[in-house]
């Protein structure tokens, strides 16, 4: 931890140096060059952000994988998450999903909640993989148990269409509620048509109405045609 605080404070330190202690900053790039020369998985990411986001001059997305794989063969988890999301959204490298499969993997199975959202977008949608409902589930859940609201709707919604799991309407409502309560809107949406139309829970305009108008509110704007039927 407290190396990764004093990278942190060199990260930012690097960001806000003037031109006119520029020797001062070429110092603290040695130091840190050293340090991940020495193997230090801190230095080694720290490094890889640098590059990746251009503050040692140009963007350099060849060397910033370079040190991040370095980081993430040394165990650094957000350094895994990165090379993941560089695979994942072609932003630094070519899209390569098998290679973002691989390294949210690592981060995912090191507890990183964040690759494991993205490893349930992968096999849900079938990115560079057959679609296996099992696996998105297995990973999205973990996520929304987290307390992550876009995953507690997809949990919610794979329960109640009983994609990769046993359809169970209680514990659709259970997660949609979850996520809902955090503002987001699909949710909100979803439970506001369970509610109209008695699906799964008992029949309550007055709930319809309360999460449909939310939903409006947090810019769904697919609710505004349910609460027209309801105000017929």
């Amino acid at each position: 931890m407290k190396k990764t605080l004093v990278f942190i404070i060199l990260f930012l330190t690097l960001n806000y140096l003037s031109a006119g202690k520029l020797e001062f900053k070429q110092r603290l790039i040695q130091s840190a060059t050293e340090k991940a020369q020495n193997g230090d998985p801190n230095a080694q990411f720290t490094l890889g952000e640098m590059y990746y986001l251009g503050f040692l001059g140009k963007k350099d997305y060849k060397k910033a994988i370079d040190w991040y794989e370095k980081a993430a063969k040394n165990g650094h988890i957000k350094a895994m998450f990165n090379l993941g999301y560089i695979y994942f959204t072609g932003k630094g490298a070519e899209n390569d999903y098998s290679k973002a499969r691989y390294w949210f993997e690592q981060a995912a199975e090191n507890g990183d909640p964040k690759a494991q959202r993205y490893l349930g977008e992968i096999f849900y949608k079938g990115l560079g993989v057959a679609k296996d409902y099992k696996k998105a589930f297995y990973w999205y859940k973990k996520t929304a148990d987290l307390g992550y609201p876009k995953a507690q709707y997809i949990v919610g919604q794979m329960y109640k269409r009983g994609l990769g799991v046993e359809k169970d309407l209680e514990k659709a409502k259970y997660y949609l509620i979850r996520s809902a309560s955090q503002s987001c809107s699909e949710a909100e949406l979803e439970l506001g048509k369970m509610y109209l139309n008695g699906e799964g829970v008992e029949k309550s305009e007055e709930k319809a109405l309360y999460y449909l108008k939310k939903a409006l509110k947090d810019g769904k704007k697919e609710a505004k045609k349910y609460l027209e039927k309801i105000e017929e």
